[in-house]
């Protein structure tokens, strides 16, 4: 393994790093291929099925994947909710099966290496250039296989709705879960993180796995897994117990009915102030 200090290790390799290869001006080119998708290895019952949805997908998901992949970053949420929504519009398709729906990601995977086989062609061979385009593929893989996820999830979840009986009122009312400490709602206030990742802790704290979690911000749960890791590692907690322990004890997540109790205080303060000083001679 490469020192930290070596000096010829790529900065391509870096977390977040910007591989340099300009992907994301790439968008007419992947999309040409991918809208003519390579389909061995997929049944052919389900050629049909995986190129309409091709053309429903790429346009909505090919500019932020390839982004993703240039810049080292999650794949943009909304991207996400969009995938979501046509996948759970076709769930009721019948001329799908789930093998079909599970390699769905591969032809993507197809294109992007053809597409990368001619970046080093046409860049020449370096050590650095090597790298960055290893990585790339060794991202692509991991945003294919995001958006994939997220698209399965999203399908198989609609289908087990739309087959599940309708339950009565009685029903509903005898299945309706106890209320637990675990669902105290919680928020999060933490010095330098965004409010996607204050959610994601409020959450965690609360007990929710990473898939709930992913269903609550609209993110998938690899991006999730990525942005609690990420703290995990800047307070350097080996788990997220810790993690949530190290936000309590700062007085970084609290109950909401209490940051509401501050902010009157805090309100009623002023307004005491103000009314004093309106009162002065």
């Amino acid at each position: 393994m490469a020192a930290q200090d070596d000096p010829h290790r790529t900065a391509a390799l870096l977390p977040g790093e910007r591989l340099g290869l300009a992907l994301d001006e790439r968008c007419e080119e992947f999309q040409e291929l991918l809208l003519a998708p390579p389909l061995h290895g997929i049944r052919p019952a389900g050629h049909d099925w995986l190129r309409q949805r091709y053309e429903q997908i790429v346009p909505l998901v090919l500019p932020a994947a390839l982004r993703a992949v240039e810049h080292g970053e999650p794949v943009d949420a909304g991207c996400l909710a969009r995938l979501r929504a046509v996948a759970a519009a076709s769930a009721e398709d019948p001329r799908v099966d789930v093998s079909v729906v599970l390699r769905g990601a591969l032809p993507a995977i197809r294109v992007f290496a053809v597409v990368m086989h001619s970046v080093v062609r046409d860049g020449g061979v370096t050590v650095d250039h090597a790298g960055r385009t290893m990585l790339a593929m060794s991202r692509a893989s991991l945003v294919a296989h995001e958006l994939g996820s997220c698209w399965a999830e999203a399908w198989a979840h609609e289908r087990r709705r739309a087959s599940a009986p309708v339950a009565s009122a009685a029903e509903e009312t005898s299945l309706a879960p106890e209320i637990t400490t675990g669902e105290i709602d919680l928020v999060a206030q933490v010095p330098g993180l965004d409010e996607t990742e204050e959610t994601m802790l409020a959450l965690a704290a609360r007990g929710l796995s990473n898939d709930e979690i992913a269903r609550e911000t609209s993110y998938s749960r690899q991006a999730v897994a990525w942005h609690l890791g990420r703290l995990m590692r800047s307070w350097r907690a080996p788990n997220r117990t810790a993690m949530v322990s190290v936000a309590f004890m700062k007085g970084w997540i609290r109950s909401r009915c209490e940051v509401r109790g501050v902010a009157r205080t805090v309100r009623g303060s002023r307004e005491l102030g103000a009314a004093a000083h309106d009162d002065a001679p």
